[in-house]
Protein backbone atom coordinates (compact mmCIF):
# COMPACT_ATOMS: atom_id res chain seq x y z
CA UNK A 1 0.00 0.00 0.00
CA UNK A 2 3.04 2.28 -0.08
CA UNK A 3 1.89 3.72 -3.43
CA UNK A 4 -0.71 5.70 -1.45
CA UNK A 5 -0.29 9.42 -0.87
CA UNK A 6 1.28 9.36 2.58
CA UNK A 7 -0.47 12.54 3.68
CA UNK A 8 -3.86 10.87 3.13
CA UNK A 9 -2.79 7.42 4.32
CA UNK A 10 -2.71 6.19 7.89
CA UNK A 11 0.89 5.92 9.11
CA UNK A 12 2.01 2.94 11.14
CA UNK A 13 5.38 1.61 12.23
CA UNK A 14 6.26 -1.49 10.25
CA UNK A 15 6.10 -4.78 12.12
CA UNK A 16 9.88 -5.23 12.19
CA UNK A 17 10.57 -1.62 13.23
CA UNK A 18 10.46 -0.39 16.80
CA UNK A 19 11.48 2.58 18.92
CA UNK A 20 14.39 1.90 21.26
CA UNK A 21 15.70 4.28 23.88
CA UNK A 22 19.28 3.22 24.43
CA UNK A 23 21.71 5.92 25.50
CA UNK A 24 19.81 8.05 22.97
CA UNK A 25 16.69 7.37 20.84
CA UNK A 26 16.89 4.96 17.91
CA UNK A 27 14.66 3.12 15.49
CA UNK A 28 15.62 -0.52 15.20
CA UNK A 29 14.70 -2.67 12.20
CA UNK A 30 14.92 -6.23 13.48
CA UNK A 31 14.53 -7.74 10.02
CA UNK A 32 17.66 -6.04 8.70
CA UNK A 33 19.46 -5.50 12.01
CA UNK A 34 19.66 -1.78 11.25
CA UNK A 35 19.85 0.84 14.00
CA UNK A 36 18.86 4.40 13.06
CA UNK A 37 19.77 7.27 15.36
CA UNK A 38 16.93 9.80 15.71
CA UNK A 39 16.27 12.95 17.71
CA UNK A 40 13.48 13.58 20.20
CA UNK A 41 11.30 15.25 17.56
CA UNK A 42 11.46 12.18 15.33
CA UNK A 43 10.87 9.90 18.33
CA UNK A 44 7.73 11.82 19.29
CA UNK A 45 6.45 11.69 15.71
CA UNK A 46 7.09 7.97 15.25
CA UNK A 47 5.54 7.13 18.61
CA UNK A 48 2.27 8.54 17.22
CA UNK A 49 2.43 6.43 14.05
CA UNK A 50 0.14 3.73 15.39
CA UNK A 51 -2.14 3.37 12.37
CA UNK A 52 -4.90 5.56 13.80
CA UNK A 53 -4.08 8.94 12.19
CA UNK A 54 -3.37 10.21 8.70
CA UNK A 55 0.03 11.48 7.75
CA UNK A 56 -1.14 15.06 7.29
CA UNK A 57 -2.39 15.08 10.88
CA UNK A 58 1.03 14.06 12.18
CA UNK A 59 3.67 15.97 10.21
CA UNK A 60 4.50 18.04 7.16
CA UNK A 61 8.09 16.72 6.93
CA UNK A 62 7.89 15.12 3.49
CA UNK A 63 11.55 14.12 3.29
CA UNK A 64 11.60 12.32 6.64
CA UNK A 65 8.40 10.41 5.96
CA UNK A 66 9.62 9.37 2.52
CA UNK A 67 12.89 8.17 4.02
CA UNK A 68 11.02 6.13 6.64
CA UNK A 69 8.85 4.57 3.94
CA UNK A 70 11.87 3.68 1.79
CA UNK A 71 13.65 2.12 4.80
CA UNK A 72 10.52 0.13 5.73
CA UNK A 73 10.22 1.94 9.04
CA UNK A 74 6.74 3.24 8.19
CA UNK A 75 3.94 1.65 6.22
CA UNK A 76 0.90 3.31 4.68
CA UNK A 77 -2.61 2.03 5.35
CA UNK A 78 -5.78 2.92 3.41
CA UNK A 79 -7.87 2.63 6.58
CA UNK A 80 -7.10 2.92 10.31
CA UNK A 81 -5.65 -0.18 11.95
CA UNK A 82 -4.46 0.57 15.45
CA UNK A 83 -1.39 -0.98 17.10
CA UNK A 84 0.20 -0.17 20.44
CA UNK A 85 3.66 1.38 20.21
CA UNK A 86 5.91 0.63 23.14
CA UNK A 87 8.91 2.78 24.02
CA UNK A 88 11.23 1.22 26.57
CA UNK A 89 12.68 2.95 29.60
CA UNK A 90 16.34 3.79 29.03
CA UNK A 91 19.09 2.17 31.10
CA UNK A 92 22.73 3.13 30.97
CA UNK A 93 24.70 1.36 29.69
CA UNK A 94 22.09 -0.17 27.43
CA UNK A 95 21.73 -3.94 27.23
CA UNK A 96 21.44 -4.59 23.51
CA UNK A 97 22.53 -8.20 23.01
CA UNK A 98 21.48 -11.21 25.05
CA UNK A 99 22.81 -14.73 24.64
CA UNK A 100 20.14 -16.99 26.12
CA UNK A 101 21.45 -20.50 26.73
CA UNK A 102 18.30 -22.62 26.80
CA UNK A 103 20.11 -25.84 27.75
CA UNK A 104 23.56 -27.34 28.18
CA UNK A 105 22.94 -30.57 26.23
CA UNK A 106 24.38 -31.12 22.78
CA UNK A 107 24.38 -33.94 20.24
CA UNK A 108 28.08 -33.38 19.48
CA UNK A 109 31.22 -33.56 21.60
CA UNK A 110 33.40 -30.90 20.04
CA UNK A 111 37.06 -30.80 20.93
CA UNK A 112 36.98 -27.03 21.57
CA UNK A 113 33.73 -26.65 23.55
CA UNK A 114 34.07 -24.52 26.67
CA UNK A 115 30.63 -25.58 27.96
CA UNK A 116 31.36 -29.30 28.02
CA UNK A 117 31.52 -29.71 31.81
CA UNK A 118 28.39 -27.76 32.67
CA UNK A 119 25.36 -29.60 34.04
CA UNK A 120 22.53 -27.13 34.35
CA UNK A 121 19.73 -28.99 32.57
CA UNK A 122 17.09 -27.18 30.52
CA UNK A 123 15.71 -23.73 31.26
CA UNK A 124 11.98 -23.76 31.99
CA UNK A 125 9.99 -22.33 29.09
CA UNK A 126 8.25 -19.85 31.40
CA UNK A 127 11.62 -18.53 32.59
CA UNK A 128 12.96 -18.26 29.04
CA UNK A 129 9.89 -16.29 27.98
CA UNK A 130 9.94 -13.98 31.01
CA UNK A 131 13.64 -13.20 30.59
CA UNK A 132 13.17 -12.52 26.88
CA UNK A 133 10.19 -10.24 27.51
CA UNK A 134 12.16 -8.22 30.04
CA UNK A 135 15.05 -7.98 27.59
CA UNK A 136 12.66 -6.49 25.03
CA UNK A 137 11.15 -4.12 27.59
CA UNK A 138 14.52 -2.60 28.50
CA UNK A 139 15.48 -1.97 24.88
CA UNK A 140 17.07 -5.22 23.70
CA UNK A 141 17.98 -5.62 20.04
CA UNK A 142 19.42 -9.08 19.33
CA UNK A 143 18.41 -12.26 21.10
CA UNK A 144 20.95 -15.02 20.50
CA UNK A 145 19.18 -18.34 21.09
CA UNK A 146 21.93 -20.66 22.19
CA UNK A 147 22.87 -23.73 24.18
CA UNK A 148 24.20 -26.47 24.08
CA UNK A 149 22.39 -27.26 20.88
CA UNK A 150 19.04 -25.40 20.92
CA UNK A 151 17.43 -27.90 18.51
CA UNK A 152 17.43 -30.34 21.47
CA UNK A 153 15.31 -27.97 23.57
CA UNK A 154 11.89 -29.60 23.71
CA UNK A 155 10.04 -26.27 23.88
CA UNK A 156 12.01 -24.53 21.12
CA UNK A 157 9.08 -24.33 18.71
CA UNK A 158 6.86 -22.81 21.39
CA UNK A 159 9.58 -20.40 22.50
CA UNK A 160 10.08 -19.15 18.95
CA UNK A 161 6.36 -18.74 18.34
CA UNK A 162 5.75 -16.90 21.61
CA UNK A 163 8.58 -14.40 21.14
CA UNK A 164 7.62 -13.40 17.60
CA UNK A 165 6.00 -10.10 18.63
CA UNK A 166 8.73 -8.77 20.93
CA UNK A 167 10.52 -6.48 18.44
CA UNK A 168 13.78 -8.41 18.72
CA UNK A 169 16.06 -9.90 16.11
CA UNK A 170 16.13 -13.57 17.06
CA UNK A 171 19.28 -15.35 15.94
CA UNK A 172 19.46 -19.12 16.38
CA UNK A 173 22.96 -20.47 17.10
CA UNK A 174 23.29 -24.08 15.96
CA UNK A 175 25.73 -26.72 14.77
CA UNK A 176 23.18 -27.38 12.02
CA UNK A 177 23.22 -31.17 12.21
CA UNK A 178 19.63 -31.48 13.47
CA UNK A 179 18.00 -29.08 11.01
CA UNK A 180 16.10 -30.70 8.17
CA UNK A 181 13.17 -30.16 5.82
CA UNK A 182 10.76 -31.52 8.44
CA UNK A 183 11.57 -29.07 11.24
CA UNK A 184 12.79 -25.99 9.36
CA UNK A 185 9.23 -24.65 9.13
CA UNK A 186 9.07 -24.27 12.92
CA UNK A 187 12.32 -22.30 13.05
CA UNK A 188 10.70 -18.96 12.23
CA UNK A 189 13.61 -16.76 13.33
CA UNK A 190 15.29 -13.77 11.73
CA UNK A 191 18.62 -15.51 11.23
CA UNK A 192 20.31 -18.86 11.77
CA UNK A 193 24.01 -18.83 12.57
CA UNK A 194 25.78 -22.07 11.69
CA UNK A 195 29.08 -23.20 13.12
CA UNK A 196 31.39 -24.04 10.22
CA UNK A 197 34.85 -24.92 11.49
CA UNK A 198 36.48 -25.99 8.26
CA UNK A 199 35.66 -28.00 5.16
CA UNK A 200 35.00 -31.73 5.39
CA UNK A 201 38.23 -32.80 7.07
CA UNK A 202 38.79 -29.77 9.28
CA UNK A 203 35.19 -29.48 10.45
CA UNK A 204 34.94 -33.18 11.31
CA UNK A 205 38.29 -33.04 13.10
CA UNK A 206 36.80 -30.57 15.56
CA UNK A 207 33.16 -31.72 15.71
CA UNK A 208 33.18 -35.43 14.90
CA UNK A 209 33.00 -37.64 11.82
CA UNK A 210 29.98 -36.97 9.64
CA UNK A 211 29.13 -33.65 11.29
CA UNK A 212 30.14 -31.65 8.20
CA UNK A 213 27.78 -33.52 5.90
CA UNK A 214 24.88 -33.21 8.35
CA UNK A 215 25.56 -29.50 8.87
CA UNK A 216 25.52 -28.97 5.10
CA UNK A 217 22.06 -30.52 4.90
CA UNK A 218 20.89 -28.16 7.62
CA UNK A 219 22.34 -25.15 5.80
CA UNK A 220 20.63 -26.16 2.57
CA UNK A 221 17.31 -26.60 4.38
CA UNK A 222 17.58 -23.09 5.83
CA UNK A 223 18.48 -21.59 2.47
CA UNK A 224 15.58 -23.36 0.76
CA UNK A 225 13.22 -22.02 3.44
CA UNK A 226 14.46 -18.47 2.81
CA UNK A 227 15.85 -17.91 6.29
CA UNK A 228 18.86 -15.54 6.37
CA UNK A 229 22.01 -17.31 7.52
CA UNK A 230 25.43 -16.47 8.93
CA UNK A 231 28.49 -18.44 9.93
CA UNK A 232 30.95 -18.65 12.80
CA UNK A 233 34.36 -20.28 12.47
CA UNK A 234 37.10 -21.09 14.95
CA UNK A 235 40.65 -21.19 13.58
CA UNK A 236 42.43 -24.45 14.43
CA UNK A 237 45.20 -26.67 13.13
CA UNK A 238 42.86 -28.71 10.98
CA UNK A 239 41.28 -25.91 8.94
CA UNK A 240 44.24 -23.64 8.13
CA UNK A 241 44.19 -24.60 4.46
CA UNK A 242 40.43 -24.79 4.06
CA UNK A 243 39.45 -21.12 4.24
CA UNK A 244 39.39 -20.60 0.48
CA UNK A 245 36.89 -23.47 0.11
CA UNK A 246 34.79 -22.06 2.94
CA UNK A 247 34.94 -18.57 1.42
CA UNK A 248 33.59 -19.76 -1.94
CA UNK A 249 30.79 -21.71 -0.29
CA UNK A 250 29.83 -18.94 2.15
CA UNK A 251 29.68 -16.38 -0.65
CA UNK A 252 27.39 -18.70 -2.61
CA UNK A 253 25.00 -18.88 0.35
CA UNK A 254 24.77 -15.05 0.41
CA UNK A 255 25.46 -15.16 4.14
CA UNK A 256 24.97 -12.01 6.17
CA UNK A 257 28.09 -12.50 8.21
CA UNK A 258 31.14 -14.68 8.69
CA UNK A 259 32.62 -14.36 12.15
CA UNK A 260 36.11 -15.79 12.59
CA UNK A 261 37.86 -16.11 15.92
CA UNK A 262 40.80 -17.73 17.64
CA UNK A 263 39.65 -20.17 20.35
CA UNK A 264 40.36 -19.89 24.06
CA UNK A 265 42.07 -22.89 25.65
CA UNK A 266 39.21 -23.63 28.04
CA UNK A 267 36.89 -26.59 28.51
CA UNK A 268 37.57 -29.43 26.06
CA UNK A 269 40.21 -27.46 24.19
CA UNK A 270 42.34 -27.36 27.31
CA UNK A 271 42.76 -31.13 26.81
CA UNK A 272 43.23 -30.82 23.04
CA UNK A 273 45.88 -28.12 22.81
CA UNK A 274 47.38 -29.81 19.78
CA UNK A 275 44.49 -28.25 17.84
CA UNK A 276 45.65 -24.72 18.66
CA UNK A 277 47.22 -22.93 15.71
CA UNK A 278 50.01 -20.44 16.22
CA UNK A 279 49.24 -16.74 16.05
CA UNK A 280 51.41 -16.53 12.94
CA UNK A 281 49.23 -19.16 11.23
CA UNK A 282 45.97 -17.64 12.42
CA UNK A 283 46.43 -13.95 11.76
CA UNK A 284 46.10 -14.03 7.92
CA UNK A 285 42.85 -15.99 8.19
CA UNK A 286 41.02 -13.37 10.28
CA UNK A 287 40.78 -11.18 7.18
CA UNK A 288 38.29 -13.62 5.63
CA UNK A 289 35.64 -12.43 8.10
CA UNK A 290 32.90 -10.00 7.11
CA UNK A 291 29.74 -8.55 8.57
CA UNK A 292 28.95 -7.22 12.00
CA UNK A 293 29.26 -8.65 15.47
CA UNK A 294 27.87 -8.16 18.93
CA UNK A 295 30.71 -8.76 21.35
CA UNK A 296 32.65 -5.62 20.56
CA UNK A 297 33.61 -2.70 22.67
CA UNK A 298 32.12 0.76 22.33
CA UNK A 299 32.16 4.23 23.80
CA UNK A 300 35.61 3.91 25.33
CA UNK A 301 35.06 0.54 26.99
CA UNK A 302 36.49 -2.92 26.43
CA UNK A 303 34.59 -5.97 25.15
CA UNK A 304 31.03 -6.75 26.17
CA UNK A 305 29.84 -3.19 26.71
CA UNK A 306 26.29 -4.09 25.61
CA UNK A 307 26.23 -7.91 25.90
CA UNK A 308 25.32 -10.41 28.58
CA UNK A 309 24.76 -14.17 28.79
CA UNK A 310 22.08 -16.01 30.74
CA UNK A 311 22.94 -19.64 31.42
CA UNK A 312 20.35 -22.46 31.54
CA UNK A 313 19.99 -22.19 35.33
CA UNK A 314 19.11 -18.49 35.03
CA UNK A 315 22.45 -17.22 36.30
CA UNK A 316 23.74 -14.19 34.45
CA UNK A 317 27.37 -13.70 33.44
CA UNK A 318 29.45 -11.34 31.29
CA UNK A 319 29.76 -14.10 28.67
CA UNK A 320 29.91 -17.89 28.65
CA UNK A 321 33.61 -17.94 29.52
CA UNK A 322 32.87 -16.17 32.82
CA UNK A 323 30.50 -18.90 34.01
CA UNK A 324 31.80 -18.75 37.59
CA UNK A 325 31.44 -14.96 37.94
CA UNK A 326 27.70 -14.78 38.60
CA UNK A 327 26.08 -11.34 38.44
CA UNK A 328 22.64 -12.47 39.53
CA UNK A 329 19.66 -14.62 38.63
CA UNK A 330 17.91 -13.31 35.53
CA UNK A 331 14.72 -15.02 36.68
CA UNK A 332 14.68 -12.55 39.57
CA UNK A 333 15.42 -9.60 37.28
CA UNK A 334 17.56 -9.32 34.17
CA UNK A 335 18.00 -5.57 34.56
CA UNK A 336 19.26 -5.88 38.12
CA UNK A 337 21.81 -8.50 37.11
CA UNK A 338 22.95 -6.44 34.12
CA UNK A 339 23.56 -3.33 36.20
CA UNK A 340 25.98 -5.28 38.43
CA UNK A 341 28.38 -5.87 35.53
CA UNK A 342 31.59 -3.87 35.87
CA UNK A 343 32.65 -2.40 32.54
CA UNK A 344 36.34 -1.83 31.86
CA UNK A 345 37.35 1.55 30.37
CA UNK A 346 40.02 1.10 27.70
CA UNK A 347 42.10 3.86 29.31
CA UNK A 348 42.62 1.54 32.30
CA UNK A 349 44.12 -1.26 30.23
CA UNK A 350 47.82 -1.99 30.45
CA UNK A 351 47.99 -1.35 26.70
CA UNK A 352 46.23 2.03 26.90
CA UNK A 353 49.08 3.77 25.04
CA UNK A 354 49.16 1.25 22.18
CA UNK A 355 48.73 2.90 18.75
CA UNK A 356 46.29 0.14 17.73
CA UNK A 357 44.01 0.54 20.75
CA UNK A 358 41.44 2.69 18.92
CA UNK A 359 40.75 -0.20 16.53
CA UNK A 360 41.52 -3.14 18.80
CA UNK A 361 39.81 -1.80 21.96
CA UNK A 362 41.67 -4.39 24.00
CA UNK A 363 40.20 -7.48 22.37
CA UNK A 364 38.89 -10.37 24.49
CA UNK A 365 39.27 -9.83 28.23
CA UNK A 366 39.04 -13.55 29.00
CA UNK A 367 41.79 -14.39 26.54
CA UNK A 368 44.10 -11.84 28.20
CA UNK A 369 46.22 -13.06 31.12
CA UNK A 370 44.23 -10.80 33.46
CA UNK A 371 41.35 -8.35 33.13
CA UNK A 372 43.61 -5.43 32.21
CA UNK A 373 46.32 -7.23 30.22
CA UNK A 374 46.68 -7.18 26.42
CA UNK A 375 44.89 -9.81 24.34
CA UNK A 376 47.77 -11.67 22.63
CA UNK A 377 45.64 -12.55 19.60
CA UNK A 378 44.77 -8.92 18.92
CA UNK A 379 48.39 -7.92 19.47
CA UNK A 380 49.37 -10.45 16.80
CA UNK A 381 46.69 -9.22 14.39
CA UNK A 382 47.89 -5.64 14.69
CA UNK A 383 51.55 -6.59 14.61
CA UNK A 384 52.23 -5.27 18.09
CA UNK A 385 53.94 -8.37 19.44
CA UNK A 386 56.17 -10.95 17.81
CA UNK A 387 54.30 -13.59 15.86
Amino acid sequence: MNDLNWAEAYLRLCKKASLKILEIPFVYHAGRDELYEIDDLAKDFLSKCNGARKGKELTSDYDFVQYCIEEEILELLPAPDLVNIFVNEAINPSLRYLELQLLDRCNLKCHHCYLCQMKYGDMALSDALNITREFSEIGGLRLMISGGEPLLYKDLESFIARTADLNLRRVLFTNGTLINSDNIGSLDVDEIQFSLDGWTEGHDMLRGKGSFERAMKGIQAAKKAGIPISFATMIHKGNLREFDKMKIFIEQTEALEWGIDFPVAAGSLDNNRDLLASYKEAVPLVSYAFGGGYHGSSEGYACGRHLITVMPDGNTVKCGFYNKDILGDARMGLKEAWLKLKHIPVDQLECKNCPALAECAGGCRFRASNSLAPDPVMCAIYGISEL
